[in-house]
């Protein structure tokens, strides 16, 4: 075998040393017990970061039904200005204002389907909150326990008992992550479908309604009016 042949085996066992060595070293670095305790602080610094969360999905919820608020008076207040224009005279201006009132109206409607689900929404966060922190609680008492068996399986344990309640702890972690998340990502599936088909709904009733809506409140404001003339004149 030439001086060429022989290069890239003795190359090749090179690499093998080489990549061996640093298996070995990372392996003793390692500490399995470590590593789980750092994994139940992340679980506690992802608990802290979801109540900031919850803090600010209950203030958004507070704008909401300040926002419900405003709005109720403005479609009040456009209700009062359909009034006057009817006892003007000005039917066209009546509609208008009319329009407008139906516009606020539907707006008002959608922020309160919107309020229900945000309440809702609060309502999970803090039930999984509260959830999240018993079992962080109830896997910290067992820290150091858990931390020694986890080494202990690292080290080829035979203790089934150890290396089981070791896993256990890792997958009961994992599952409060994953519940976490599909929590979250239920709500927004069913916050944006729902919110789909009632745009698709409205659009369909707004079609076939065309303007009866406000043909009926412009009849009603005629006869609500032509009620109190009577009165207005047995005053004069």
């Amino acid at each position: 075998m030439s001086s060429e042949d022989g290069k890239p085996g003795l190359f090749t066992r090179m690499r093998r040393a080489i990549s061996s060595s640093v298996n070995d070293a990372m392996d003793s670095i390692s500490d399995p017990g470590q590593e789980l305790a750092l994994m139940l602080d992340d679980l506690g610094a992802e608990i802290k970061q979801a109540e900031v969360d919850l803090k600010q999905a209950v203030v958004e919820r507070k704008m909401m039904e300040r926002k419900i608020a405003e709005l109720d008076k403005k479609e009040q207040g456009w209700v009062a200005r359909a009034e006057q224009a009817v006892k003007l005279g000005d039917e066209t201006l009546a509609r208008a204002a009319l329009e407008r009132k139906v516009e606020i109206g539907q707006e008002r409607r959608d922020m309160e389907t919107a309020l229900v689900e945000q309440t809702k929404l609060v309502e999970d966060m803090g039930d999984h909150i509260a959830r999240s922190k018993a079992k962080l609680k109830s896997l910290n008492l067992r820290r150091g326990t858990l931390m020694a068996q986890a080494r202990a399986a690292k080290a080829g344990s035979n203790s089934a008992a150890g290396v089981g309640m070791a896993q256990t702890s890792r997958i009961d972690a994992i599952e409060d992550k994953i519940a976490q998340l599909e929590a979250f990502n239920d709500v927004h599936a069913e916050t944006s479908g729902g919110r789909a088909e009632e745009a698709r709904i409205d659009a369909e009733l707004r079609k076939l309604e065309g303007s009866s809506e406000l043909d009926d409140e412009l009849a009603a404001l005629k006869a609500k009016i032509a009620g109190e003339k009577p009165k207005a004149l047995k005053k004069g």
